[in-house]
C-alpha cells in the first residue's frame, strides 16, 4: 500500500459502529491516517458516533441550515463548527429544546411535510464563512459523498463547485426510488430530484454501489458504471473453530441484531408471531433481537411474545464471538413495496459478518433482493422467498434436522466471505482507488 494518502472530506455519514453506512465507512477508513480524514455531517448523525477513524468533525448547525417560515420558528437549532469542543460529557449533542417546538414539529409537522412533499423543499445548506474557513484550514484533496435528501444531494454540489477537487459517491441503499412515493406532489418531486441526482453523478469522479446488483441496475437506470464495495470483515475476528457446528439440544437458538426500520420492521414482527410457541419434533425455537430500535411503538408487541428477547445492541467488537452462540442468523427485509424498493439492491451490511462466522444463515426477504439472490446462487445461505409460515417452518425442519445440509450452506458461506469480503483486500482495493484519483488529480493539474 503507498504511503501518501490525501487528506479525504467525508459528507453525509459519521463513523460509528451500528449503522450500515458507519460501519461500512469505518472498515473501509480504517488504517488511513485519522489527521488525514474530516467529515461534515448532519447533527442527527452525532446522537452515537466514533472517533476511532476520524475526530476531526464538522456539525451542520445554524450557521449553514436555512428554515423556511414557519418552520424556523419551530425547529430545533443546533451550534455550528468543531463538533468535538461542543460535545457533552454524555455525548449528547447541546441545543434548545423546548418541550412544545419538540412536539410540534415531532408529531404533527413532520409526518405531514414528509406526506406532502415540502419536507424537500423547507431547508436548505449553506456555505458559511465558518464553514468555508474550516475547509481553508483542513485542504481537502478529495470529496467522499453519501447522500440521501435532496438536501444534501444540492449541498453535494456546492462544495464539489467550491472545493473544486475529485470527488466519489457511495449509494448504500436505493433510496432515489423511495424518496418522494407519496402525496399530491410526488411525482414532480420524484422528477425533480431524479434530475438533481443526475446532475450530481454526472458531476462525481467515482460511482460506488453497494453490490454488484446495484451496480447493474444503476448502469441501466443512469448510464454509469457503478463498482461493488460492501462491508469488508476482518477476518481474523472470525477465527472458525476446527470442528463443524452441528444443532444439539432441545432449543434451537435464532439471533437477529441491527436496525430495525423500513427494510425489515414487518417481515420481523410476522417471523417473530410465528415462531413464538413453535416446536419441531420437540424442539423450541427462540429468537434473540439486538438492537437499539428496540423500543420503537411498533416493536413492543414483542415484549409480550413468548420466547423473543429483546436486548440492547453490544459493542461492535464483540459481534464476533455472538454470533457462535447462536444456530441460525435470521437476514430479514420486508416483502412490502416500499421495503423491496428501498432494498432491492442492497446487501445488509451484517451479510458478510453472518457469512464468515460459522453459524447458518437464514435469508427471509424476497427473491428479487440481490441478498437472496446472492445466497441463493452461491448455495450459502437458506432462503425463504415467501412470506409463508409452513415455507419458514419447512426451512426450520431442514435447518435443525439435517446436519450434511448446515455444514454445506456453511462451507460455502465461508469461502464466498474469505474470497468477496476480506477487509485486507477489499479496503487496500479502495483506498488504492482514492489515491490513484488524487495522483490523476495531481498529475492532470502539472
Amino acid at each position: 500500500m503507498s504511503n501518501f494518502y490525501p487528506k479525504i472530506l467525508i459528507l453525509g455519514q459519521t463513523f460509528n459502529k451500528f449503522s450500515g453506512g458507519g460501519i461500512t465507512l469505518t472498515n473501509l477508513f480504517k488504517e488511513w491516517p485519522g489527521i488525514n480524514i474530516a467529515a461534515i455531517s448532519y447533527p442527527y448523525y452525532f446522537k452515537d458516533y466514533s472517533t476511532e477513524i476520524c475526530s476531526n468533525y464538522y456539525q451542520i448547525g445554524s450557521d449553514e441550515y436555512r428554515w423556511a417560515f414557519p418552520f424556523n420558528l419551530i425547529k430545533k437549532e443546533y451550534p455550528s463548527g468543531l463538533i468535538k469542543s461542543r460535545i457533552r460529557s454524555q455525548g449528547k449533542i447541546p441545543g434548545k429544546r423546548p418541550v412544545i417546538k419538540h412536539f410540534l414539529s415531532e408529531s404533527i409537522l413532520e409526518p405531514f411535510v414528509r406526506w406532502s412533499g415540502i419536507i424537500h423543499c423547507i431547508s436548505s445548506v449553506n456555505m458559511s464563512a465558518k464553514l468555508k474557513k474550516w475547509l481553508a484550514e483542513f485542504e481537502p484533496e478529495i470529496l467522499y459523498l453519501q447522500v440521501s435528501t435532496r438536501e444534501t444531494i444540492i449541498f453535494a454540489l456546492r462544495l464539489i463547485n467550491y472545493l473544486q477537487i475529485p470527488s466519489v459517491i457511495h449509494m448504500m441503499d436505493d433510496w432515489p426510488s423511495t424518496i418522494s412515493t407519496g402525496g399530491p406532489l410526488a411525482k414532480y418531486w420524484r422528477t425533480k430530484i431524479d434530475k438533481e441526482f443526475r446532475q450530481l453523478l454526472d458531476k462525481v469522479n467515482i460511482h460506488l454501489s453497494i453490490s454488484n446488483a446495484m451496480s447493474a441496475e444503476y448502469y441501466r437506470r443512469y448510464k454509469k458504471t457503478f463498482m461493488a464495495f460492501h462491508n469488508p470483515v476482518d477476518i481474523k475476528l472470525f477465527t472458525m473453530q476446527d470442528e463443524k457446528k452441528t444443532f444439539q439440544g432441545n432449543r434451537f437458538k435464532i439471533l437477529y441484531i441491527g436496525r430495525i426500520g423500513t427494510a425489515n420492521k414487518q417481515t420481523i414482527l410476522f417471523f417473530a408471531r410465528f415462531i413464538s410457541g413453535l416446536t419441531i419434533d420437540g424442539t423450541g425455537i427462540e429468537l434473540d433481537i439486538f438492537s437499539k430500535d428496540i423500543n420503537d411503538p411498533d416493536l413492543k408487541i414483542m415484549n409480550n411474545i413468548e420466547n423473543i428477547g429483546l436486548k440492547q445492541p453490544i459493542k461492535h467488537d464483540t459481534v464476533p464471538a455472538l454470533l457462535k452462540e447462536y444456530d441460525l442468523l435470521l437476514l430479514p427485509l420486508d416483502f412490502s413495496e416500499e421495503g423491496l424498493r428501498f432494498a432491492r439492491f442492497s446487501v445488509p451490511t451484517k451479510a458478510s459478518e453472518y457469512l464468515i462466522s460459522g453459524t447458518p444463515v437464514m435469508v427471509f426477504a424476497p427473491r428479487e433482493t440481490a441478498i437472496s439472490k446472492f445466497c441463493s446462487e452461491n448455495d450459502c445461505g437458506l432462503c425463504v422467498t415467501e412470506m409463508n409460515e409452513k415455507h419458514i417452518s419447512d426451512a426450520l425442519h431442514l435447518l435443525i434436522r439435517d446436519d450434511k445440509y448446515r455444514e454445506r450452506i456453511t462451507d460455502n458461506a465461508v469461502r464466498i466471505a474469505k474470497t468477496l469480503f476480506d477487509a485486507d483486500k477489499v479496503r487496500s482495493e479502495f483506498q488504492q482507488l482514492l489515491i490513484n484519483l488524487c495522483r490523476h488529480s495531481i498529475k492532470k493539474a502539472d
